[in-house]
Parts: C-alpha cells; structure tokens; sequence
C-alpha cells in the first residue's frame, strides 16, 4: 500500500507540471508594456512608481497561477494598448474603469497587489518601518473604558 506521502505526491505532480511547463507568459515587449499601464496607475511622483518597483514582474508572475482562458483575456486586453500612444491609452484605461472592464480590474489590482509587497510601496510610499517594538503600551486612554 503506498504512503501518504506517496499518494500526496502523486496527486501534486499533474499540477506542478501543468505551471511549469507554461513557457514565457509575456514576452519581453508585452512586459514593456504593462509597465507602461502599471505606472498609469501608480505613477511615479515623490516616491517610485510601479515599474521601479517591478511591478511588472510581478504582473507576470501572477499570470502563471491564471488559467489559459483568463490569460488569453489579458493579453488580448493587453493588445488594444500596443500602438496608442499616452493621452489614448490613458482615456482608453479610464473608459475601461468607467466600464468596469475585467481587464482594466485585473491589471489594477495585480498593480496593487504587486506595489505594495515591495519595498517601495510599502515602507517609501507607505512609510511602513517594519515591526518596531513599543517601549509601553498604555491600552485605552478613554475614561469610560477604566476601571
């Protein structure tokens, strides 16, 4: 009788191919402009923007874990902004957010997502320092909660 391990294994195995075996999900250009898109949304100002901080990597990364049909949509979404230049693919980004448009939410939120797991977004953007002791917690300062 095989092990639990054995069987858990086994049963991982089709998986594990099946996200490996996905060759590049965007090629270098695509990647290129998903950056573009990514900074549309959180653009460069006194801190960085979404592609200093990779975010477009992260765009990526994220596409492995989708299914073909979800990746077919983003690129095909991906498509309408290869030969427009700023101002268009602006207003083009801002009519699909008016229309709540599945691409236009899928790029946001792997931006954001992706944003703020970086140093960037998190501690320059966000000015988050890491889990910092406390010297005292004084609890609830409200008269009404002492007692």
């Amino acid at each position: 009788m095989p092990s639990r391990r054995e069987l858990l294994g086994a049963a991982a195995l089709p998986v594990l191919g099946q996200q490996q075996a996905d060759p590049q999900l965007l090629a270098a250009d695509d990647l290129k402009l998903v950056a573009r898109l990514c900074d549309y949304i959180i653009p460069r100002t006194d801190t960085p923007g979404a592609s200093d901080a990779g975010v477009q990597h992260h765009v990526h990364r994220a596409l492995k874990s989708r299914t073909p049909r979800q990746v077919k949509a983003f690129r095909s979404g991906l498509k309408k902004f290869e030969r427009l230049d700023d101002s268009r693919a602006i207003a083009l980004l801002q009519t699909m957010s008016a229309k709540k448009d599945p691409f236009f939410k899928s790029l946001k939120d792997m931006t954001i997502d992706g944003y703020y797991a970086t140093r960037e977004g998190l501690a320059q953007d966000l000015g988050w320092q890491g889990y910092t002791p406390m010297h005292e917690f004084k609890g609830c300062t409200h008269p009404e909660h002492q007692g």
